[in-house]
């Protein structure tokens, strides 16, 4: 092993991390390939892998929860983090200590050591180290971008879950809802198993014929037999949708890996879920609602459940990458408030839309702020009730001044 590549502290481990560069992207599976051959191939836990536009996140939730009640070790990888890497790697919902992630980065090193893997490749290797290393039962690993080329994509899933499909990171994907469906229906696996959610036609159109081509059997939500009462903590009508996908998507693995299926551990395991920054309330010296919108399928969704609330922000302090297409975001964010809509910078994100150029964008309303501290200062004492919403980075911004948020 290379002197330099030997993470001594999680210090050094995460000042390497953040080098490499967080949105640094090569969309080829080359690298990844050559760890997974170097480390022995296919895992020798089963694997369920979560793909979509929107609600990757919680269904992905859901599924751990529901692992964890029907008593399974489960091993979740999700992204973005918020305040710190550690939190997308979790064993039964528990991050793991700085010890083990310095001891886990070391083995990768050692299995792939001059492969140059990217921020997301090397957290997806360490995943699939830390999984074997820990025995886990079922590892739920949510897809960062895409599916065709994503890092998780290298490792043969049991069962592949498609969560709603729409337009985000165009530029990267494909500029219409069926460039990006097939990029993401690249996910499914000669003679696999997967289940959608209910998508627009041009999506399950992609979805459908690509099934057919590799011979797997796709499910439909729709035509799947539901699990009644399920209560999901998370808020929201589409969070019912994310659940119900999760519950059928679990009855689905149970019948193929031979784990009971258990009606009642369903319902409780989706009760039990939390996810932040999901039409999260919390209140401090105001009553803040966070949320991850940050296209148009999920501001329509986030739209659709404040108006069901009967909650109107007095104001909203709203954050975008600049890759997004603004004009419907627009629109929504002027219905959400009649008061101000706050563009506010993130610090340290090249890929964060100008926040100038972005209040320029959003209008007469909207005030440019470079900092969430700036942004939350230029609240007035009358705004009650203030949304903050779109990126998550935005979110995380706010959860590094706000850890306590994090938690349940």
């Amino acid at each position: 092993m290379k002197k330099d590549l030997k993470f001594k502290n999680f210090l050094e481990f995460s000042t390497y991390l953040n080098d490499l560069g967080l949105f640094h992207m090569d969309l080829s599976l080359g690298r990844m390939e050559e760890f997974v051959k170097n480390w022995g191939g296919k895992s020798s836990f089963p694997v369920i892998h979560v793909v979509g536009t929107n609600g990757k996140g919680s269904t992905s939730s859901y599924l751990t929860a529901i692992g964890v009640e029907s008593g399974l070790k489960v091993g979740t990888f999700t992204s973005p983090h918020f305040v710190t890497p550690q939190e997308r790697i979790t064993i039964n919902g528990s991050m793991l200590p700085e010890e083990e992630w310095c001891a886990i980065a070391n083995q990768v090193m050692e299995i792939a050591p001059d492969v140059g893997l990217t921020y997301f490749e090397l957290l997806t290797c360490m995943v699939l180290v830390a999984f074997k290393n820990n025995g886990v039962d079922l590892a739920v690993m949510e897809a960062g971008l895409g599916g065709r080329y994503d890092a998780t994509n290298t490792v043969d899933p049991d069962l592949t879950v498609f969560t709603p499909i729409g337009l985000d990171h165009e530029k990267v994907l494909g500029s219409t809802i069926d460039l990006i469906a097939a990029d993401k229906a690249d996910a499914m696996r000669e003679n696999g198993i997967a289940i959608s959610a209910v998508q627009v036609l041009e999506a399950m159109t992609v979805l459908e014929a690509r099934a057919r081509e590799l011979g797997c059997k796709l499910h439909l939500i729709n035509e799947e037999e539901m699990v009644a009462d399920l209560k999901p903590s998370l808020a929201g009508e589409h969070q019912k949708q994310n659940a119900q996908l999760a519950a059928c998507a679990w009855r689905l693995f149970c019948g193929k890996s031979g784990v009971e299926f258990n009606a009642d551990k369903v319902r409780s395991g989706v009760e039990k879920t939390f996810i932040a920054g999901r039409l999260q309330v919390v209140r401090s010296e105001k009553t803040y609602i966070l949320d991850g919108a940050h296209n148009t399928h999920a501001f329509d969704a986030l739209e659709a459940e404040l108006v069901r609330s009967d909650i109107k922000p007095d104001a909203i302090i709203f954050s975008c990458m600049k890759d997004k297409t603004l004009d419907p975001v627009k629109e929504a964010l002027h219905r959400i408030t009649d008061g101000p809509v706050i563009a506010c910078g993130i610090e340290d994100n090249e890929r964060a839309y100008p926040f100038q150029e972005l209040a320029e964008v959003l209008g007469e309303r909207a005030k440019a702020a470079e900092t969430i501290d700036e942004a939350l200062s230029m609240l007035n004492s009358g705004d009650k009730t203030v949304l903050i919403c779109g990126s998550l980075y935005l979110l995380a911004a706010f959860y590094t001044r706000y850890p306590e948020f994090l938690e349940k």
